[in-house]
């Protein structure tokens, strides 16, 4: 009884101090209702742009640790969709059970005028082996992001050196008022003086007339895009080709194209993607999975197009422990057809295949597998910081990140057409090295890696995308 009396004691003197720390607690109601909507620094992004992100919208009735992860991953929507280096979201208490959201963003700048200065080859490392001045291409790229404020995407590239080439690219994500459907299109012209006709020791070779070009390819197609949720987005597209060949290439590789030099054809494609990643240029968690496929060939204009591929691709990222990550992507290709033209393979050497170490060869095949992955240390954490002398928050206010790379990739392409030719396929190869990725904003990724491959080749390689 004795011993009652004293945990009673206890307790009711500890109560005044309890209900203090509860009420600290408690200092956010419960339960709350969203009242207005604040949108400030979007000059000329649309209001109804940017509210299409929220996945809390004015009027909801939530629990109040319900809207915290709802302004999370509004904000990630938001930072995801390209249009601004900085999302911040703020709720404010306007009442008992009543709160306003505060949403400010720093928008980008949306027009470039990009100077092209570009190799002709598949990457600057294939192009370093020989450095070739003559195989520069130049020009300008236009690019027109938000046009409108709407999200639209405005493309003109005009292009001469090497190559030539005229194109023209429009994009809206929104062509209903519920905002659910896109539209786009894209159409040009391309002139080749040198292409690649083959592979050989997994290498590609080149075939090139100086005078002429060697294939030209005009090609049209039109895209819809329906993305009912937030995370999740549905692709199509309808698409036409024509390509004009030289004798020459048929001649060096009867399995180029179809027997032809001149042939037009439709095809169509479909995407899927789930996105649940945290910052798409360079996500250190959530994940994502994607999902294509493509019939190249309606039984229209021609009857001996008529190929099948299908791909799938998981993202994984993970925060193990302080400044630890790990990701890993798994994929795989799958291209059944006993026959595929040369001009149509792209299997692992082209994106999104790529393995850390073999970045100079090319690996056909019917069927191509890959692992990638990282350990990720977090060097120099997210720095925000405002350039001195630039007070535009555009260019001025910028961030940056350093992280460090342990790498381990594998990949498996099986091949049953020309397997002799092409050492590396149907065996399994892998790649390991160090990386140092440099991360600031408008996407801007830049990777310095040094890896060694199963054949015991190293190299230093320069890339300007997150890894994984």
């Amino acid at each position: 009884m004795y011993r009652f009396f004293l945990l009673f004691t206890a307790l009711i003197l500890s109560l005044p101090s309890f209900l203090i720390a509860g009420n600290k607690d408690q200092e956010k109601p419960f339960w709350v209702t969203v009242g207005k909507i604040n949108i400030t620094g979007n000059q000329i992004t649309k209001n109804g742009i940017i509210l299409r992100e929220m996945e809390v919208k004015s009027g909801d009735s939530l629990t109040w640790s319900a809207l915290q992860k709802k302004i999370v991953a509004s904000r990630q929507n938001l930072l995801n969709r390209g249009l601004f280096n900085f999302v911040d979201i703020k709720p404010d208490l306007a009442g008992p059970r009543k709160v306003n959201l505060n949403i400010s963003v720093v928008e980008r700048w949306y027009i470039w005028p990009i100077p092209i200065l570009a190799v002709t080859d598949r990457n600057l490392n294939v192009w370093w082996e020989q450095k070739k001045l003559s195989r520069i291409d130049y020009g300008v790229n236009l690019k027109v992001n938000n046009f409108r404020g709407r999200m639209e995407v405005l493309n003109l590239l005009l292009q001469n050196g090497y190559n030539k080439s005229f194109q023209i690219k429009w994009n809206t994500p929104y062509v209903n008022k519920r905002k659910t459907w896109g539209l786009g299109f894209w159409a040009g012209i391309v002139f080749n003086h040198e292409t690649d006709y083959t592979t050989r020791d997994n290498k590609l070779l080149y075939f090139g007339e100086a005078h002429d070009f060697v294939k030209k390819h005009g090609f049209a197609d039109l895209s819809f895009s329906y993305r009912p949720l937030y995370r999740k987005l549905n692709s199509f597209w309808l698409k036409w080709n024509h390509y004009t060949l030289s004798d020459s290439l048929l001649t060096l590789n009867p399995a180029y194209a179809y027997g032809q030099k001149n042939f037009s054809y439709l095809s169509f494609r479909y995407n899927f993607r789930l996105d649940y990643r945290d910052y798409a240029p360079y996500p250190l968690n959530g994940y994502y999975l994607e999902f294509d496929f493509e019939k190249t060939g309606l039984g229209i204009l021609n009857k001996k197009v008529d190929e099948i591929s299908t791909y799938i691709s998981y993202d994984r990222y993970l925060h193990l422990k302080n400044r630890w990550y790990y990701a890993f992507n798994v994929s795989s290709k799958l291209v059944p057809n006993r026959y595929r033209p040369y001009f149509l393979e792209r299997g692992l050497g082209y994106p999104p295949f790529t393995l850390r170490g073999y970045e100079l060869y090319v690996i056909n095949g019917m069927w191509t597998n890959i692992f990638r992955s990282n350990f990720k240390y977090e060097l120099i954490s997210k720095h925000v910081f405002q350039l001195p002398y630039i007070k535009s928050d555009t260019f001025g206010k910028i961030f940056y990140a350093l992280y460090a790379n342990i790498i381990l990739d594998m990949g498996y392409v099986m091949d049953r057409r020309n397997p002799n030719t092409n050492p590396l396929t149907n065996k399994l190869i892998y790649g390991t090295g160090l990386g140092l990725d440099y991360v600031t904003y408008y996407d801007t990724v830049i990777r310095f890696e040094y890896t060694l491959n199963g054949q015991g080749q190293t190299h230093f390689f320069i890339s300007l995308v997150a890894p994984i």
